[in-house]
């Protein structure tokens, strides 16, 4: 299911991209901004003191009285070091910049295990900063947040192992408990195609049927480089034995969910009307947000058509309002839904 914005203050409505409809629940949190993660279910929020909170969303029908979430309270976390306006000379807009610094101050965030459920499983990963630098924690035992030495664009716990993807495609393995990294495959080469018009790179990592996959996304911006479109999806899995990664074009019955979320993937015969062999994906921010009137840039991609159907059919306000609160995709699906 899909989050997204509400046209009530601190509250989110849940989408079901199947039917095309927006369900009869939502959820009610104090938080008026983008959500830093999804991962086990669990929304990640940073604070304006750049502590960090979990919570468990708890989904009400819309006429109910709000209920309470869950939440867990993490340390504070690394924040930007910002001295860009001098004391004599204040820039109006330097607060709202602030604000926006510290919505994107975590871009994603890995929680292996519940922690309330299964807590001493439970390490938290993020990456952080216009550096995309990472730190780690490990809940019920650390006091503060530890950095990790590398650069990362996504990460995924795999056969009890955390891994990283840097910008080239490069994975490596990560042990929470002393630190220490290793190379597990080395980059991917870049299309050439994506050469032809101003484009990023998204990469996403997945564990889907007892593999793991990278998801390759290229993205083009407008001249203006506000306006932005995914052009291109590629997919890899990875060849554990020659430490290679392999292209795929056919998923089989699979469904892959990725942008600010952990990334999730499902067999589409489990749920009537998902699409297999199809990418879902949501506007994940390259960058701060800078224009209101900037497009979505959400859809489903299919592997073997190489198409796109882009946008859900959601009324103009809704994509208003994403501006400021991005869309993300969260699992467990609420009971009955």
């Amino acid at each position: 299911m899909l989050l997204v914005p509400s046209d009530e203050e601190h509250t989110w409505s849940i989408y079901n991209v199947i039917d095309d409809k927006l369900l009869n629940l939502k959820l009610s949190l104090s938080h008026e901004k983008r959500f830093s993660g999804s991962s086990q279910g669990w929304l990640v929020v940073v604070n304006e003191d750049h502590t960090v909170t979990l919570y468990k969303p708890h989904f009400i029908l819309k006429d109910d009285i709000c209920d309470a979430n869950t939440s867990i309270q993490l340390p504070y976390l690394f924040p930007p070091l910002l001295d860009l306006t001098p004391d004599d000379d204040p820039d109006p807009d330097y607060g709202q910049f602030l604000i926006e610094v510290r919505d994107y101050h975590v871009w994603k965030a890995l929680i292996t295990a519940d922690p309330v459920t299964n807590p001493d499983n439970c390490i938290i990963v993020v990456i952080y900063g216009f550096q995309r630098k990472m730190a780690c924690i490990i809940y019920g035992k650390d006091k503060t947040w530890k950095e990790i030495e590398y650069r990362g664009m996504d990460m995924v716990h795999f056969k009890n192992q955390i891994y990283i993807v840097r910008n080239n495609g490069e994975l490596i393995s990560f042990d929470p408990c002393n630190g220490t990294i290793e190379l597990v495959a080395h980059h991917i080469e870049e299309m050439l195609e994506a050469m032809n018009f101003n484009s990023t790179t998204n990469r996403y990592l997945v564990e889907s049927c007892g593999e793991l996959l990278q998801i390759e996304r290229y993205v083009a911006f407008h001249e203006d480089g506000y306006d932005r479109v995914t052009k291109i999806f590629r997919v890899f899995k990875l060849d554990f034995d020659t430490t290679e990664w392999i292209e795929i074009k056919d998923l089989g019955n699979v469904s892959l969910f990725i942008g600010d979320n952990s990334s999730i993937s499902s067999l589409a015969t489990e749920f009537n009307g998902w699409q297999k062999n199809c990418i879902y994906f949501t506007h994940d921010e390259a960058g701060l947000p800078t224009d209101t009137n900037k497009s979505c840039d959400l859809g489903v991609y299919n592997l073997e058509s190489e198409s796109f159907k882009l946008y859900y059919n959601l009324d103009s306000t809704t994509f208003q309002r994403m501006y400021k609160r991005p869309p993300i995709w969260i699992i467990p699906l609420p009971n009955g839904y």
